[in-house]
């Protein structure tokens, strides 16, 4: 998949020979704490690679199946409260609608930014460092494949 207008500038910054797609260990890697998430999509906005986009559908289960003590449970409980009858699978969201969607997430297209992370409102999305060991791994394999 080709890369957004964003993520072509980020890549121009970078040294020659970097890769174009995901390496798994450059950068950060992303932990997703989806109990946490409430769909507002501000991840899949700042996502350069695509690697986040905001889903077509809402799943009302994933709200009702939350903890009771997280946002998404508290958004399940006013919903038990104002629905007349609990949906039984998967709503579409018309396209004027921007939150409550579910996020997709392809690890493979990540490039471990962050970006994600620091636009979420909840701390739904994670950054955490690579260690310096796994990246010289992964450095010294492309090599390898390279030559």
């Amino acid at each position: 998949m080709p890369l957004t207008a964003r993520g072509e500038a980020i890549f121009e910054r970078l040294p020659s020979g970097a890769p174009r797609e995901s390496t798994g260990a450059i950068g950060c890697e992303i932990v997703r704490h989806e109990e946490l998430c409430i769909g507002c999509g501000r991840c899949a906005s700042a996502c350069p690679t695509g690697a986040t986009v905001k889903g077509q559908i809402f799943d009302p289960m994933q709200l009702y199946a939350a903890p009771p003590d997280s946002r998404r449970g508290a958004l399940g409980a006013a919903l038990r409260t104002i629905a007349r009858h609990q949906p039984s699978g998967p709503i579409e969201v018309p396209e004027r609608v921007s939150a409550f969607r579910s996020i997709v997430y392809d690890a493979s297209k990540c490039i471990g930014c962050g970006a994600c992370a620091r636009t979420c409102p909840t701390g739904a999305v994670e950054a955490r460092p690579v260690p310096l060991t796994e990246i010289r791994r992964i450095a010294d394999a492309r090599r390898e494949e390279v030559a």
